[in-house]
């Protein structure tokens, strides 16, 4: 099975593959501002897209359908988010990967910030420190990087969802809550 983790940002897009809940790969997709005009920025878009695409498409056998990704899980926009011109250009790239993935045919959902930090933490509002530390308690895995840590912690969330891990984890209350939320987008 394999379940695909993204944890979209601006800066530094976390990206890890689980394959049988193995990580198989993790990327961190960095990018910088490179000028203010809404051009320059939808050009950065279409570059951090690009480096996605790169990613995924090895997993698409005859270019119009996403095999054999079982489920690429998106974290949602954080709505609290201080810089307008950031969420406005966060919610562009995550309009462009779900469109990419739609005409890939590829199965995906999004989970919100908050539904995910419940889901490794057993809390809604829980730091990236504490995300990072459950991370390793639960699993084992020592990620330095909160963007990849939340990448593995989606797809982790995704083979829950999908039930078919090779190494099933016991769900604690809260990460049941959580699945049975998810299961809605399936």
């Amino acid at each position: 099975m394999l379940v695909i983790g993204l944890d979209l940002s601006l800066a530094s897009t976390g990206y890890v593959e689980l394959v049988d809940g193995e990580i198989q790969k993790k990327e961190l997709i960095k990018s910088k501002p490179e000028g203010t005009i809404p051009f320059d920025e939808t050009v950065r878009l279409n570059n951090i897209l690009g480096e996605i695409v790169g990613l995924l498409n090895k997993h698409l056998i005859t270019g119009d359908r996403c095999s054999p990704a079982d489920l690429v899980v998106l974290e949602g926009l954080a709505f609290m988010a201080r810089n307008t011109r950031s969420i406005v250009q966060l919610a562009g790239l995550h309009f462009m990967v779900r469109d990419w993935l739609y005409r890939s045919k590829c199965s995906f959902i999004v989970v919100a910030p908050t539904t995910l930090k419940k889901f490794i933490t057993g809390k809604g509002n829980s730091p990236k420190d504490t995300m990072m530390m459950e991370t390793y308690k639960r699993y084992g895995m020592t990620l330095t990087n909160n963007n990849i840590c939340d990448a593995f912690c989606l797809a982790k969330c995704g083979e829950s969802l999908l039930d078919k891990s090779h190494k099933p984890v016991k769900l604690t209350k809260p990460q049941q809550e959580v699945v049975e939320l998810l299961k809605v987008q399936l």
